[in-house]
């Protein structure tokens, strides 16, 4: 059943409950007015028999019990009001009504009626009685030795309320019709805001996550529509950036399987070769050298893979202050023998008591990473630029530079410009996507300034505090020390 059928049966059928528990009610009230104005004037009626009776009573002359009855009866006779009994001692002596009603046995009759027009010490008795489905509203009251009945016909009363009672009922389901189909139109008119929700639910879990709700409006339905607007927002958020990181992994994948596949066919060629062909001590020596410089590539390769895969946007980090020093320092002792294999510089430039918030271990792999990238694009005999300043730490080299229309690509996984230059040096081209990750994960951007022929200069942007001014790169760095090609001993 749907919602606006309940709400409409639930008001209807409440409405109806109501307003008969209403016309029941003023009904009732209404019919003991009319029965209460027929008593008062029929108790005045009575009273005033009863004073004209023993007034008139009193007149005659009367010596015995036989008289008595005699001129009571003659009184009773002489032009008091119709529909009125004559009791003697509480016998019969004159009726006047199609009833015969039992004095000596009152309390057979139905319990006295109450009403508020007769008082609590009136000498007048008064019973609502049925008799064969008619109404009898009985007065009874005393004069000495004789009583005095009077009675009145309320029957039409008691029909009267119920047939406007049943009309009441009629009517009232006539509303009740009319009722529900306003409240039905209205209902409908109100929720249709809410269909509209329920159609665009449908229609983002079936996959069309640009479908909005367009209902303005400040109320409750308003509210609902726009926090409804923004949770679509956030879902399709959330899927774009879903889908963008499953088509990141495929990529990646596939170019992983492509970077895996030449070493690992190379490995297997000079291996099956090595087994089945009978070569001289050097060709052997340069075939298992090339399988373990393969191996060592690859040993690289899953390495960064698995921190690559590790870091994610959502990633938090524990980041404490670090001395800038420290960190190039043990940068410098961990590139060490690299550098050494060209005969590369290392130079350090450092503003004086420079600190960074950071993951030591992190930075640390950031720093190597553009060290080693470095070395690689580097000739022999030539300087590598360790630079830290308020701006945040950099890496500079004399190489051969990146063109500008391939620096937007470098930062993506296995990217590399000069292919066979970059497998033969042991590079996987996963070195800078990985550093492009540790800047975002440090709140910075990785920078990178390169010019084909003129090197390159790229490092991470994130402010970081000194003794002296804080992210100023004028003028010289306070501290400059370098590791000479003959390899000097670290600080």
């Amino acid at each position: 059943m749907k919602l606006q059928t309940k709400i409409t049966l639930a008001a209807t059928a409440s409405m109806l409950f109501l307003s008969q528990i209403f016309s029941i009610w003023n009904i009732s009230v209404t019919q003991r007015q009319i029965i209460d104005n027929i008593l008062l004037f029929e108790s005045e009626q009575l009273q005033s028999d009863i004073n004209s009776f023993s007034n008139q009573l009193s007149t005659r002359n009367v010596h015995n019990s036989q008289g008595m009855q005699y001129a009571g009866q003659s009184v009773f006779r002489s032009g008091l009001s119709e529909n009125a009994i004559l009791y003697y001692e509480e016998e019969e002596l004159d009726n006047r009504t199609p009833y015969i009603f039992d004095m000596k046995h009152a309390e057979t009759l139905s319990s006295p009626y109450q009403s508020d027009v007769i008082p609590n010490d009136s000498p007048i008795n008064v019973f609502l009685e049925e008799l064969n489905g008619t109404k009898l509203l009985i007065l009874y009251g005393s004069s000495d030795q004789f009583q005095l009945l009077h009675y009145r016909d309320v029957t039409s009363v008691f029909q009267s309320g119920r047939e406007l009672l049943y009309q009441g009922i009629l009517v009232a389901c006539i509303l009740s019709v009319i009722l529900a189909a306003v409240l039905m139109l209205t209902i409908r008119r109100i929720l249709t805001p809410f269909y509209q929700l329920r159609d665009a639910a449908n229609v983002i879990a079936d996959g069309d996550y640009q479908r909005r709700v367009d209902r303005p409006g400040s109320d409750e339905i308003g509210q609902v529509s726009q926090s409804f607007n923004r949770m679509a927002d956030r879902v399709e958020e959330h899927i774009r950036t879903l889908a963008e990181m499953n088509e990141k992994q495929r990529q990646l994948l596939g170019s992983l399987a492509h970077e895996l596949k030449t070493p690992m066919t190379g490995i297997q060629g000079y291996a099956e070769l090595l087994q089945r062909v009978k070569l001289p001590l050097g060709k052997q020596s340069d075939f298992l050298h090339y399988i373990e410089e393969e191996c060592r590539r690859l040993s690289r390769l899953s390495a960064k893979m698995l921190q690559l895969t590790e870091l994610s946007d959502e990633t938090v980090i524990e980041k404490t202050w670090q001395r800038v020093e420290g960190l190039f320092a043990q940068a410098r002792q961990i590139t060490r023998f690299r550098l050494q294999e060209k005969n590369i510089r290392l130079e350090i430039r450092q503003d004086k008591g420079l600190r960074i918030e950071c993951d030591r271990d992190l930075l640390l792999s950031f720093l190597t990473n553009l060290i080693d990238n470095a070395c690689k694009a580097s000739p022999a005999d030539s300087c590598i630029r360790l630079i830290g300043t308020g701006e945040g730490l950099f890496v500079q080299d004399e190489g051969c530079g990146i063109p500008e229309e391939e620096i937007r690509r470098v930062t993506e996984p296995f990217y590399m410009i000069d292919k066979s230059r970059s497998r033969k040096q042991g590079g996987a081209g996963l070195g800078l996507a990985l550093c492009s990750q540790i800047a975002r994960l440090h709140g910075g951007t990785l920078e990178i300034r390169s010019a084909p022929g003129e090197g390159s200069r790229i490092g991470i942007r994130v402010s970081a505090e000194g003794e002296g001014k804080m992210g100023s790169t004028s003028g010289q760095p306070d501290i400059r020390y370098s590791d000479h090609k003959s390899g000097p001993e670290g600080i």
